[in-house]
């Protein structure tokens, strides 16, 4: 990001270690604009939302699971949906059940660094609908807008006008908890949004415009061709890397490091 460039050229400089921090994808129950962040990335190669050049995240991914691991990434899945918890937990959920069948396509802020480091662009968006139109064309299109743009902070990448004059697809009008959404969608459309990594956790097919940390291993279907370093790997690998090994977690009653498990129950409860 343009804000890292001074610390990066001070660690060129005198020759230190040069460290990228994001946010992890289970994040706070509020937005970041509200909440303080319970999980951060630490990235020494590069960041997860760059697709250009390896991160850590990527050889963590790589990495084969002991038979231990694999338990724990297959038992963190399921327990991340009984708690029906998504990156931001500010929101509640969808009563009425969608149209049958639909699938869900999400659009991102304009501008958002991880669609260009994700190999796309403003383009894909529009490309990601009409491919949806095109692939689903008994379903209602659920266009989900980002929380961001319903809180008056950003834009997103579509025209009102036009979505109006499409008669299957539906803009949610309000922003809703993604998991009530999840669980009832056939499948999910997305250029590098992080809701395509929960899509997976809840078992739906996955069609991805960009190159996301989740997409190229082989578990979603993907329009731009992956990175020679993404191999296919199973679920259980990318939940690993993802969600146990690469973040590091803060208890939110203690304040002192803790576990994923830990978090996940507690912003379940929330």
């Amino acid at each position: 990001k343009p804000t890292s460039r001074r610390a990066r050229d001070y660690a060129n400089r005198h020759g230190l270690p040069y460290l990228a921090l994001e946010d992890g994808f289970v994040r706070s129950v509020g937005l970041g604009n509200q909440d303080p962040p319970l999980s951060l990335i630490v990235d020494d190669l590069g960041v997860y939302y760059d697709a250009t050049r390896p991160s850590r995240l990527e050889t963590l991914i790589r990495r084969p699971l002991s038979d231990a691991e694999r338990a724990r990434a297959s038992a963190l899945r399921s327990t991340w949906c009984k708690a029906r918890i998504s990156k931001y937990n500010h929101l509640r959920e969808e009563q009425s059940p969608p149209p049958s069948p639909a699938v869900l396509v999400v659009d991102q802020t304009f501008g958002d660094p991880a669609i260009t480091h994700g190999l796309a662009n403003p383009r894909s968006f529009q490309h990601m609908l009409d491919a949806a139109l095109d692939e689903n064309p008994k379903a209602t299109l659920l266009l989900k807008i980002h929380p961001d743009v319903f809180a008056g902070r950003k834009r997103g990448h579509f025209d009102p006008k036009r979505l109006a004059r499409l008669k299957r697809v539906r803009v949610l009008t309000r922003d809703v908890h993604p998991v009530s959404l999840l669980e009832r969608v056939e499948a999910v459309y997305t250029v590098t949004s992080q809701v395509g990594f929960e899509a997976l956790l809840w078992g739906r097919r996955v069609r991805v415009f960009g190159m996301p940390f989740y997409a190229g291993w082989k578990l979603t279907e993907d329009e731009r061709s992956a990175p020679e370093r993404r191999t296919p790997v199973d679920l259980e690998s990318l939940i690993h890397g993802a969600l146990i090994a690469a973040p590091r977690y803060l208890d939110p009653e203690t304040g002192e490091r803790c576990e994923v498990e830990r978090l996940v129950e507690w912003m379940g409860l929330q």
